[in-house]
């Protein structure tokens, strides 16, 4: 597993997203390691047409949101990641284990740094949780962070 050279750490733009992000920043501070931030957009739901009820065309909803989430991954970065340490971005689309799991891949990273948000939910009960399917799926090590309270 040593030495780190490349994470990838996740965020929703969440509280306790940010506390995985932080942790991230530490061990990449510690071990001079390249740090790659990943937001993943779920797929849109839609019948086929896709037109919205409302009359929104998806493929222009899902451009408008993955602009959006750049520019708020970009603010992150800002103010999260020191100068000091190489890193950059990616907004991706599909299922956020897989994309995530599969970018650390691609990527050739050493570490996984994702947040469980510490709360469970009938849905996660019966589904299981973003991270656990990371866990699951990943080829590298994976650190979850959970939220102090």
């Amino acid at each position: 597993m040593l030495p780190i050279k490349k994470i990838v750490t996740t965020t929703d733009f969440s509280d306790p997203s940010r506390v995985g992000v932080k942790a991230a920043v530490e061990v990449a501070e510690k071990f001079g390691a390249e740090l790659i931030l990943v937001h993943v957009l779920p797929p849109l739901r839609s019948a086929a047409g896709a037109t919205t009820v409302a009359g929104y065309y998806l493929p222009t909803v899902e451009e408008e949101m993955a602009v959006e989430a750049a520019g708020l991954a970009e603010d992150l970065l800002k103010e999260a990641v020191p100068e000091t340490i190489t890193s950059g971005f990616r907004v991706l689309n599909g299922r956020p284990a897989e994309q995530i799991a599969d970018l650390a891949e691609k990527e050739s990273a050493d570490l996984i740094v994702i947040a469980t948000h510490g709360e469970s939910n009938w849905k996660d009960f019966f589904t299981g949780s973003v991270t656990e399917r990371v866990i699951r799926r990943a080829k590298c090590p994976v650190l979850a962070v959970t939220r102090p309270e």
